[in-house]
């Protein structure tokens, strides 16, 4: 618009909005330069005041051209609603240190920048917002009643940072924070930034949410008392996650904090992170992808840190997370024991993408005992918490002896000492046999009568064996391939009820001996160490 209209427009503006523009065309402030955080009072008590249709008719041009430098107000009053929707403006806008009782509208806009450092407002609108520098909401004041949200930034895309520093946003009967599908050329900054809202929906929603930078909730607080603190599925960050010192709390059957299928470029960094939660779990994590390491102390979970990985139960079992496909590349400030505890007492039902996750991060830093360690706390836990998944009563009877002989197959050499051992009872059973008479003259193991060659002496029958014979009688009967040749000359009476039981008996443990054997061939080769 030309000056022509301009000045004609100008007559109909206060005197203060006058030089509004006038300071807006010279890239100056306007405003008191005033320290004090103005409140949301009525327009009667305030010495500077001007209308929020002022400001949208300078964003538009309606006043001519503007200062690259943009519209600058400080310590002001904006009355009425500052409504910026679909405008494309001809310059930014700074509101530092103002009062907008009517919040602010700006959907579907495009502004080079906008910023907000320390004004109070009811809400801020900003679903599809476009701009190509920063929104810079630090340190403001955002008290709504809104269902819609106190702050709405769907699907907003932001060319620079995102900064809600040490802002308070608050919103008795919906979300604090509705952000879903923002899209930003750098950081996403919530430091000690506080959110309460209200709802079964959460506190904030940062759902489909990529940010072209870390993201940084580090001491922030976000508070809901009838649901959700933060649900942020599928976040992407382009680089690190920070909620260290972060305070979550939420109420309810749904989960408190929620990343499922969130895509962190960096680390994701939970130093001494608190959530606080009564029904629901404390924290979703299911399908995240941490390209760095996983920074997880085990207390944001277990209070006592435990490493207990058995059956015993865990005084804070009823505190619950989810990380099913979790992948991280490792993991810091936790121990695999506490880790592998949390998979075992702090999750709702067997996983077995988890462990095997573990147990891929030890084996990749060299620690193979501990991820033989893990895959038999997997195999367990198969058993406590699904064992319909290993068929019936016989199913998992066999699981439980697989488990106590050979530790899943990772212990092999429990296996081999099990096979000496039944070998050994098969020798001490032909030697019971050969204390144990069956007729007179006769035992259930003795002699056998070989064929008399010329001139050789016979033993007569009934002779017993020697202790080696008999011992030698028991492994040849126990082992399934091989034999010491001792059966020729000492052998069990078949003949007799109790030489029958015997070999019975012996033929039971060749065929133990033949399963054990064959177990400890599989662990070996690996070829029963098969995920579940």
């Amino acid at each position: 618009m030309s000056d022509l209209w301009a000045s004609r427009l100008l007559p109909r503006l206060t005197a203060d909005e006058r030089k509004l523009v006038k300071a807006a065309r010279r890239g100056e402030w306007f405003g008191p330069d005033d320290k004090r955080l103005i409140g949301l009072e009525s327009a009667e008590q305030q010495a500077v005041r001007i209308q929020a249709t002022v400001i949208r008719k300078l964003l538009m041009g309606h006043f001519g051209a503007l200062d690259p430098r943009g519209v600058r107000l400080r310590g002001v009053l904006v009355t009425g609603p500052l409504d910026l929707d679909r405008i494309t403006a001809i310059a930014g806008l700074t509101l530092k240190r103002c009062a907008m009782s009517h919040g602010i509208s700006c959907k579907r806009t495009y502004l080079p920048w906008i910023s907000l450092r320390w004004s109070r407002l009811s809400y801020l609108k900003a679903d599809g917002l476009r701009i190509d520098g920063d929104l810079d909401l630090r340190r403001s004041s955002i008290h709504g009643n809104n269902k819609s949200g106190t702050v709405r930034l769907l699907n907003a895309n932001i060319g620079g940072l995102v900064s809600l520093t040490r802002a308070e946003i608050k919103n008795n009967c919906g979300y604090a924070l509705f952000a879903d599908g923002l899209r930003t050329g750098s950081t996403l900054f919530m430091k000690r930034t506080i959110l309460w809202g209200a709802g079964e929906r959460g506190a904030v929603r940062l759902l489909s949410v990529h940010i072209g930078g870390p993201a940084d909730l580090s001491r922030a607080e976000i508070i809901n008392d009838s649901g959700p603190a933060l649900y942020a599925d599928r976040l992407r960050t382009d680089s690190t996650l920070f909620l260290n010192h972060a305070i979550l709390r939420g109420a309810g059957e749904r989960d408190a904090l929620r990343l499922s299928g969130a895509r962190i470029g960096g680390q994701a960094d939970m130093t001494k992170t608190q959530v606080l939660h009564h029904g629901g779990r404390l924290m979703v994590l299911n399908e995240m992808t941490v390209e760095d390491e996983l920074v997880f102390p085990p207390s944001v979970v277990c209070p006592q840190r435990g490493v207990n990985f058995g059956r015993r139960a865990c005084i804070d079992e009823v505190r619950k997370i989810g990380v099913r496909d979790l992948v991280f590349s490792r993991l810091a400030d936790v121990a695999w024991q506490e880790w592998l505890h949390l998979l075992v007492h702090h999750t709702h039902d067997y996983r077995s993408q988890p462990f095997q996750q573990l147990a891929k991060v030890e084996r990749a830093a060299g620690h193979d005992n501990f991820v033989r360690e893990i895959l038999i706390a997997q195999q367990m836990d198969l058993l406590r918490r699904t064992p319909e998944a290993l068929g019936g009563k016989l199913g998992r009877w066999r699981h439980r002896l697989w488990g106590l002989l050979g530790r899943f197959g990772y212990r092999a050499n429990r296996l081999v000492a099990a096979l000496a051992m039944i070998l050994v009872f098969a020798g001490g059973l032909a030697y019971v046999a050969g204390q144990i008479p069956t007729r007179p003259d006769h035992y259930a193991a003795e002699r056998v009568v070989p064929p008399n060659p010329l001139g050789a002496p016979v033993l007569g029958p009934g002779t017993p064996c020697s202790t080696a014979e008999l011992i030698g009688l028991g492994i040849d009967r126990g082992l399934p391939v091989g034999a010491t040749g001792l059966r020729a000359r000492c052998d069990l009476d078949t003949a007799t009820r109790r030489g029958q039981a015997f070999t019975y008996a012996l033929w039971a443990v060749q065929a133990l001996v033949w399963a054990l054997a064959t177990l400890t061939v599989a662990a070996y080769t690996g070829l029963v160490r098969k995920p579940t």
